[in-house]
């Protein structure tokens, strides 16, 4: 076989293996892990069932490289704005807050996809391989406002690993009950100047409480 025949077959290969992932993530995002299908999912990518077994296995193994995938993804994506150098609290938060909505304004469909795991109890997710995607990203944000800690920017008594969590928590309530506080509220969620304008307020009201001596930089 010449190399450019070789090459071609890689990247159809490649092409396939995308249309697959992207045709899964969809298909979990809208319908959750019980009513989406392979078949579904083959018809949306434009090949068979037996190549999307082939590429990926199970129905359960597809899910979870989707969520792990993504889990990755946003890990790779959190602190990317060279958050060492803020120099108040605030600046650090909005920093960290920018980068997780920035994610899921790129990702409409993880908070859904999300959503449907957790009505599901975690049921299809292996934990260890969750973890290891996920990680990352976490130790990472922890790493940072530990190092704020010992700067003089956040107070000692803060949990830093309860101050992660309600980092994340604040980006999930956000996505995931865009649309019925739309109606609500009367904001749209999905501009990016509201985003950012509550980005700007979360970091604000979040600073205020775990500042230390003005949470700037000792």
């Amino acid at each position: 076989m010449k190399t450019t025949d070789r090459g071609v077959r890689t990247r159809n290969k490649e092409e396939t293996r995308r249309r697959i992932f992207e045709a899964a993530a969809s298909a979990f995002a809208e319908s959750g892990y019980s009513a989406a299908t392979l078949d579904r999912i083959a018809e949306e990518a434009g090949c068979s069932k037996a190549l999307v077994i082939r590429y990926f296995g199970t129905k359960q193994d597809l899910y979870r490289t989707v969520v792990n995938s993504r889990y990755a993804e946003l890990s790779q994506r959190e602190t990317i704005h060279g958050l060492a150098e803020a120099d108040t609290v605030v600046e650090l938060l909005r920093g960290i807050l920018s980068d997780l909505f920035a994610f899921n304004r790129e990702h409409p469909s993880f908070a859904r996809l999300i959503a449907w795991e957790n009505l599901n109890g975690a049921a299809h997710l292996d934990p260890e391989t969750a973890r290891a995607a996920r990680g990352p990203g976490w130790a990472r944000l922890r790493a940072i406002l530990e190092d704020a800690k010992k700067r003089g920017m956040v107070r000692k008594d803060v949990d830093v690993a309860r101050l992660v969590y309600a980092l994340q928590a604040i980006t999930v309530v956000y996505f995931s009950n865009r649309h019925t506080m739309k109606i609500l509220t009367g904001f749209s969620f999905e501009s990016p100047d509201t985003m950012k304008g509550f980005v700007d307020f979360y970091a604000r009201l979040l600073g205020q409480g775990i500042a230390a001596d003005g949470g700037t930089r000792a």
